[in-house]
């Protein structure tokens, strides 16, 4: 973000917004509570357009054992974090659970360490279905959100589908375990004792909201995935969207197939797409 800055007409404030309020006089006013001890005074916004661009966490699920070191997704995503992480001098076992493209990603990663500067290391693969991979079809991917790709897609066919991992080098270090929801807390409960770190990748979480207000009343805000507004009880919210991972656009494919438009490339694309029509009749100030 180094390259926006007020010379292309953008202000930035860094901080925490605590609270976001509409009224028929200010439209939107947001407070934002100061990120370093020496500025303590809060600030305040006006603006007739609030964009909540506020991103996602990874899921945590509970688990029947507690004694588990978390990893987290993201340090499990950077092979130079996730070897600093994990000792290369003890055993090791690390659960990972879930089957999309990141939880693929993690156990390449975990592989690539237990197979050089690891040797102590081993993986136990927690995954409810088999794997998915995207499809190209005639001008248009199949399970374009959901389906494994490129690189991650080529690693997998080749070492984990059922056939091929008992081939592969990859057996040495990981444990498929198949679990279903019905079964799952049981399977949890026989395998996850053996292990000593883990990994969940399960998915995303929007960020916690501030508190929003109309006209000094508590708003209880609905997402709207095509138009990408927020609603109350079935009425448009004036002045307030939503875009990125927390917020994103839901897409229909050719086969009736729904799903949510995730990437970086597709953020970009469904916000150029309905920016004019938020704009429209509001003019350009936003938040």
């Amino acid at each position: 973000t180094k390259g926006l800055d007020r010379s292309r007409g953008v202000h930035k404030k860094l901080g925490t917004v605590s609270s976001a309020s509409w009224s028929d006089h200010s439209k939107w006013t947001i407070t934002i509570q100061p990120s370093t001890p020496c500025d303590n005074a809060a600030a305040k916004i006006s603006s007739n357009m609030l964009i909540m661009c506020t991103g996602s966490r990874p899921k945590v699920g509970s688990l029947p054992v507690f004694h588990l070191k978390d990893i987290g997704l993201d340090p499990a995503l950077k092979p130079s974090l996730l070897s600093a992480t994990l000792s290369r001098d003890s055993k090791i076992t690390v659960a990972v659970i879930g089957a999309s493209h990141s939880a693929i990603l993690v156990l390449r990663n975990l592989y690539n360490l237990a197979c050089s500067t690891h040797p102590f290391l081993r993986i136990k693969w927690f995954t409810r279905h088999p794997l998915r991979y995207a499809e190209q079809r005639d001008g248009w991917i199949l399970r374009d959100n959901t389906g494994l790709k490129g690189e991650v897609a080529t690693w997998a066919r080749e070492n984990l589908e059922a056939g091929k991992l008992e081939l592969s080098n990859v057996s040495k270090y990981l444990e498929k375990v198949e679990c279903s929801r019905e079964k799952e807390d049981e399977i949890y409960k026989e395998y996850l004792p053996s292990c000593t770190h883990i990994v969940q990748a399960i998915g995303f979480t929007p960020q916690e909201l501030p508190i929003f207000e109309k006209n000094g009343s508590k708003l209880d805000l609905n997402y709207n995935h095509l138009s990408q507004e927020f609603e109350e009880k079935g009425k448009k919210i004036c002045g307030l969207y939503g875009a990125g991972i927390a917020w994103p656009e839901r897409v229909t494919d050719p086969e009736g197939s729904v799903s949510l438009d995730v990437g970086l490339w597709k953020f970009m694309k469904s916000v150029k797409k309905v920016a004019p029509y938020w704009q429209g009749g509001l003019g350009a100030n936003l938040i």
